[in-house]
């Protein structure tokens, strides 16, 4: 079952997100990760999906979206910087394609 990321993420509630995230990687060998409901995000969300996907990797584990990232999500990933540096790797995490 996918983690349903809360409707608003920042540095204030990102320790609960965190908690929640880390919980399913402990448990599970892949966990996919639901961004639909949320509505509203700041770098913090960026910075512990990007974390838990190298923790993950450490591992031998796997995180993944459930769905590409959307407009909000990549918005932010844009105004982060994250966009204009992305790997194939990252393409493929967070939009689902092979390249930009």
């Amino acid at each position: 079952m996918p983690y349903l990321v809360p409707s608003k993420v920042n540095i204030r509630n990102v320790k609960d997100v965190h908690d929640e995230l880390l919980k399913n990687l402990k448990a599970n060998a892949a966990v996919e990760i639901d961004l639909s409901a949320c509505e509203d995000a700041d770098l913090s969300l960026l910075q512990l999906i990007e974390a838990a996907r190298k923790s993950a990797a450490a591992e031998a584990k796997q995180v993944s979206l459930t769905k590409p990232a959307g407009d909000m999500i990549r918005a932010l990933l844009d105004r982060a910087g994250f966009l204009g540096s992305f790997t194939r790797d990252d393409a493929r995490f967070w939009l689902h394609q092979e390249a930009l």
